[in-house]
């Protein structure tokens, strides 16, 4: 794969300086209560690994193995399991298909990750069920951007949007999808699913300058020249987008909030 995996805006510049901020302790506290010690955990798509050690500190002594296609993530991760003193296995392998051994684990988790797999998520979710251990339960994250929120949302900010989507689209991601999830798990025989919504909101002022630095570097990136190259946006359209990020970035009014949908589904013993 190229360094701008058309399955993962997450390593494409500007995304990719997001992963390190995430953590268990806000995108995977759905999750944590259901966890225990001595839980041999999967982290299917664990990026640069921010999340992966507070799963390991909540599952300890059990073991956590993260998985990811991308070998730059991975180094960084074991780069913070070393910094934190976990014993974590970082991995590479293809969420499609796990290069594990059925009822392997007794937990997964994903964040944010079928929605990049958006054609082959029903594929992902099955891969993921055959290695569970009966009675393993998956947890999912995955954003709804139908539902994301704006404060102080302009004509610009409103464009860049509607233009970002059109842009996953055509890497074939859904970032919608969301809210389907419960149901791709039930179809793949999961059981039990419990749904819940949180959202990664960006409120202080210098979360939104950071946000409105990303989307800048993602329009002086592979978006800004994919939206040229396709004729969705001339230079002139682009310079226009920059301006009006920008401004957003400086108003004392501007928020975002990333709706996500979180689902646990439980194999059958």
């Amino acid at each position: 794969m190229s360094s701008e995996d058309e399955r993962a805006h997450g390593v494409t510049p500007g995304m990719s300086g997001e992963y390190p901020r995430r953590t268990a302790s806000a995108q995977a506290a759905f999750v944590l209560p259901y966890l225990r010690e001595g839980m041999n955990l999967l982290d299917v798509g664990c990026g640069p690994g921010s999340i992966t050690v507070g799963l390991a500190q909540a599952v300890a002594p059990g073991h956590v193995t993260g998985l990811d296609h991308d070998p730059t993530h991975l180094e960084r991760a074991r780069s913070l399991a070393d910094e934190r003193q976990l014993d974590i296995t970082f991995q590479n392998g293809d969420a499609l298909s796990l290069p594990f051994a059925a009822g392997t684990f007794d937990v997964a988790f994903e964040n944010n990750v079928l929605i990049h797999l958006a054609r082959n998520a029903a594929q992902a979710v099955r891969e993921v069920r055959r290695v569970l251990a009966p009675g393993g339960f998956l947890a999912t994250r995955d954003a709804d951007a139908s539902a994301v929120v704006w404060g102080q949302l302009t004509d610009p900010i409103r464009e860049f949007d509607e233009l970002f989507r059109r842009w996953h689209t055509s890497r074939g991601s859904d970032i919608d999808l969301g809210r389907r999830v419960p149901a791709i798990l039930r179809q793949a025989g999961f059981v039990r699913i419990i749904k819940s919504v949180s959202a990664d909101t960006k409120g202080r002022p210098e979360e939104v300058k950071a946000h409105a630095q990303m989307m800048l570097q993602l329009l002086n990136g592979s978006f800004g020249r994919t939206i040229v190259d396709s004729g969705w946006a001339d230079e002139l359209t682009v310079e226009r987008l920059r301006i009006g990020i920008q401004e957003w970035g400086q108003h004392p009014d501007a928020f975002f909030a990333n709706v996500h949908v979180e689902a646990i589904g439980w194999k059958p013993d």
